[in-house]
């Protein structure tokens, strides 16, 4: 379970880095020749999925404290 713990750990920090780096990308457009509006699917769908991750790390989270209670 702590095993599990780690990895989903470190899932949530590679797809956390994944939206920084879009996030990043869109804004590094955003200054150039690209509009904003070109790229508010792509803000949509990361903030979409930060919220979708946030939403997992608290179950995942209440899930170690559920069990870290069951083995007191």
């Amino acid at each position: 379970e702590e095993k599990r713990r780690k990895e989903a750990e470190e899932k949530r920090q590679q797809e956390e880095e994944e939206l920084k780096r879009l996030s990043d990308l869109a804004t590094q457009e955003d200054k150039g020749q690209a509009s904003t509006s070109e790229h508010d699917p792509l803000l949509l769908l990361v903030q979409e999925q930060l919220a979708t991750q946030k939403a997992e790390q608290e179950k995942l989270k209440e899930d170690v404290k559920n069990l870290s209670e069951g083995q007191e």
